[in-house]
Parts: C-alpha cells; sequence; structure tokens
C-alpha cells in the first residue's frame, strides 16, 4: 500500500491539498537533515515589477486587451556537501489588471534533493504549480479563461548507478496531476517509468538507450448514440474514462564537438493502447426500452518521434535550437502529438547590454480521429500556435537590470473562422543582487 502525507497551503483565501507519497517525503527529510554536515550554503533573491499591455489576451477572435503591472519577487535557496545537495526555488508572481478577472497571484515552488555515493546517485524532487490559463494554456490547448486557475502538482524519484566510467544505468519515475477550474478543460493524471543504458562513446559523446512505461487517465465528455423504443437514435453526451498507456523506446546520441558547440538527437517509436469506460452510457442502456448503438471504442495507435537540439555560445552571441516530435498529456482530456520548434538567440551588444529573441511554433494533433470528444469544439486538439519574443536588456549596476520586449503570438484552431493573433509588450525593472554563498 502506497501512505501519503498531506499539506494544506492557503493562499488569498483558498485552500489547496497537496499529496506527497512518504517514500519521496522520507527522502527530502533525511537530505534536509544533513544540514549537520552541510559545508556550503547559497541564497539568491530576485525581484521583478514591471508594466504589460496585450490586445489580445485570451488569444481569442473576439479581441479583448488588459493592462497591468506584474511583480514577480523569487528566492532560491541551497545547501551542498561532499555528497548532498538540496535546493528550494520559490517563484511568486502577483499581476493586477485594468479587467480583475484576469488578476492572479501564481506560486511555482520547486523542492529538489540529491545524495551521491561511490558509485550511485539518487535523486528526488517535488513540485506545485498554481497558475491561471493566461499563462498556462497557451502553449497547451490555447483556451484562455481569465478567472479559471490551474493547479500542477508532480513527483519524481530517480536512481542512477556506475558501472564503470563509461557504463552506467538509470531507473526513475514522474507523477504528475493537473487539476483545473476552467468547464473547457479537463483534469488528468500522468505517470512513467524509465530505464535507460547510458554509453559514454567518448569524452564528448554518448549514445542514451530507454525504455519508458507511461499512462494517462482523465475524464472526458463524449458522445454515445442510444436507439430509444418509438423515439429513435438518440445521442446524448456521456461522462467517459480516457486511458491510454504507452511504451516507448527511444536511442538518443550526443557530441560536444568544442566548448562552444554541442548537438543531440533522438529517434524512436511509441505503441499507444487507448481504452474508454463509460458507467454513464452503461447505466442508460441498461432501461429496458434503451439500447447503446454506438460509443468511443477502444484503439491502438503508433508514433514515431524525433528530439534535436543544438547549441552553440561564442564570446558574445548565444544560439540554441531544439525540434521535436513527440507525444504529450494535454489538458484536451488525451495524449496528443505535438511538433515544435524553439530558438533561442542572444547577442551582447556591451558588457553591459544585450539582445535576445525567442522563436516557438507548434503543431498539435490527436493521435487518432476516434478520439475526438463531444466538446471537441471548445476543446480541441488540432492546433497551430506560434510566438515571436523580441526584447533588449540593460544592466546599470551590478544590482539592477531593465528590460523591454514586444511580443507576437498567433493562434488557429479547429474552430476558428480566421488565425487569432495578439500584440503583447513588457517593461521590467528587475533587481538581482549577487548570490550569497558561505560555508560552515
Amino acid at each position: 500500500m502506497l501512505h501519503t502525507a498531506t499539506f494544506t497551503l492557503i493562499t488569498s483565501g483558498r485552500k489547496t491539498v497537496v499529496s506527497w507519497s512518504w517514500p519521496l517525503v522520507l527522502f527530502l527529510v533525511l537530505g534536509i537533515s544533513g544540514q549537520a554536515f552541510a559545508k556550503e550554503y547559497s541564497a539568491e533573491t530576485v525581484l521583478r515589477v514591471g508594466g504589460e499591455v496585450d490586445d489580445n489576451v485570451q488569444l481569442n477572435e473576439e479581441e479583448e486587451s488588459i493592462v497591468g503591472v506584474v511583480v514577480s519577487p523569487e528566492l532560491n535557496l541551497g545547501l551542498r556537501t561532499e555528497r548532498l545537495d538540496i535546493a528550494l526555488d520559490t517563484i511568486l508572481d502577483f499581476a493586477q489588471f485594468d479587467k480583475e478577472e484576469f488578476n492572479s497571484d501564481d506560486q511555482n515552488i520547486v523542492l529538489s534533493s540529491g545524495y551521491a555515493f561511490e558509485h550511485d546517485v539518487f535523486r528526488a524532487s517535488a513540485q506545485l504549480k498554481r497558475d491561471s490559463t493566461r499563462t498556462s494554456e497557451p502553449e497547451d490547448t490555447g483556451l484562455i479563461d481569465g478567472v479559471s486557475r490551474r493547479e500542477a502538482s508532480s513527483a519524481s524519484l530517480s536512481w542512477q548507478h556506475l558501472f564503470n566510467e563509461k557504463q552506467s544505468i538509470e531507473i526513475g519515475g514522474i507523477y504528475s496531476q493537473v487539476d483545473s477550474e476552467s468547464l473547457r478543460l479537463n483534469d488528468y493524471e500522468y505517470s512513467t517509468v524509465n530505464a535507460a543504458h547510458i554509453y559514454k562513446i567518448s569524452a564528448r559523446s554518448q549514445l542514451t538507450t530507454q525504455l519508458t512505461a507511461a499512462r494517462f487517465e482523465a475524464d472526458v465528455d463524449t458522445l454515445a448514440l442510444f436507439e430509444v423504443t418509438n423515439l429513435g437514435e438518440i445521442p446524448s453526451a456521456v461522462s467517459t474514462e480516457n486511458t491510454q498507456d504507452s511504451y516507448k523506446l527511444d536511442m538518443e546520441i550526443g557530441r560536444q564537438f568544442t566548448e562552444q558547440f554541442d548537438f543531440s538527437v533522438a529517434i524512436g517509436a511509441s505503441h499507444i493502447k487507448q481504452s474508454f469506460d463509460s458507467r454513464e452510457a452503461e447505466a442508460i442502456a441498461q432501461a429496458d426500452n434503451v439500447r447503446l448503438l454506438a460509443g468511443l471504442e477502444d484503439n491502438d495507435d503508433n508514433a514515431f518521434f524525433l528530439r534535436s537540439s543544438l547549441r552553440y555560445k561564442g564570446e558574445r552571441s548565444e544560439v540554441s535550437l531544439n525540434v521535436s516530435s513527440d507525444t504529450t498529456p494535454s489538458s484536451s482530456g488525451y495524449l496528443i502529438l505535438s511538433n515544435q520548434l524553439v530558438v533561442n538567440l542572444n547577442y551582447r551588444l556591451s558588457k553591459l547590454s544585450d539582445v535576445f529573441s525567442r522563436i516557438h511554433f507548434i503543431d498539435n494533433s490527436a493521435l487518432d480521429d476516434s478520439s475526438d470528444s463531444l466538446n471537441q469544439s471548445q476543446t480541441s486538439q488540432d492546433r497551430t500556435f506560434g510566438s515571436i519574443v523580441i526584447g533588449t536588456r540593460f544592466q546599470f549596476t551590478e544590482a539592477w537590470f531593465f528590460e523591454a520586449s514586444y511580443r507576437y503570438r498567433g493562434q488557429d484552431q479547429e474552430f476558428f473562422d480566421d488565425i487569432a493573433t495578439s500584440n503583447a509588450a513588457f517593461l521590467q525593472v528587475i533587481y538581482q543582487p549577487q548570490k550569497n554563498i558561505w560555508s560552515r
């Protein structure tokens, strides 16, 4: 039996209950108890205060603009010994806009711990992220409701064993749960277990072979067709439990060509088994005058995937490129196939200033047409999204910075008549003093 520990967080009058497994809590507590042997402590604070204006915050065909202020304090704490490493990272966002329904107070808390033996490394982490659909959905479903909150929690454990300087294995697991207040989005649970073999071909090259098993679970509204005596065929919306089990095998090779340039590519395939269970439909069909004619049927799918990354860091410029095609969990209530391109550019104009740019393109689609839900017109799996950010950053003093940026976004949903676009501008003052490190 898996025992859990329950923690209660109260923010802005809302009570949130989060449960973590005892093994994870025990591991983290044991790690924290290692303070008595700590050699090094660290603390870093960051404060961001800025203004934001967006002419289509919901990225919808019916444009709605907002103007507001966002305050984001950040605190990062850590301790390190010869074998132990613990970090607690906390980011808070307080946003106030001219339209109250988009106001939010968000939290992102990450606790991570690692312990190294001579040939083994154990790691554990836990994360709680509470935000709104304004920030969570642009890169997932694209369905943004100002008043809707979203809460994502996750926990992970991993163990790595080094056989020798060239070979090692790693076994781990991740559990995540996402809950949303929006009626157009679906809550889901997603868990993965993976085993990997890592082989160092040379000092600069590495080959990783990995096997992953995952389960996705969500309750979705689907369409069932019933035959009713004297009334004929009648479609009806029913609540259905969607379960998708996937098994993935992939190989990744990475190489660091120089100190400034590295590259990696991974290819593989996955098999997804999808099953539907609707007790509501079965209960309706038990009536004497009702017969279930059709509903969603179980199915199997295969998907091939690709991940590739490239990074170059020169004296004044830095470029990274990431391309991927893989399955991913979604608040649409299904595993989806997501093709993504991310490009990051940074160029240092001088010792005190630089310019940056980020390009992000997403093309999402359903794994199988038979998984379309009744509310497909509201929660679409088929979607194209693009975002371009251009900005500049200037350093006034050792701890004070100023940042200005412009963002263009666009999305095309299956139920849109035309592409929805938005233009947004951001101004930020950043206070980031030097990281404090002290030993004992």
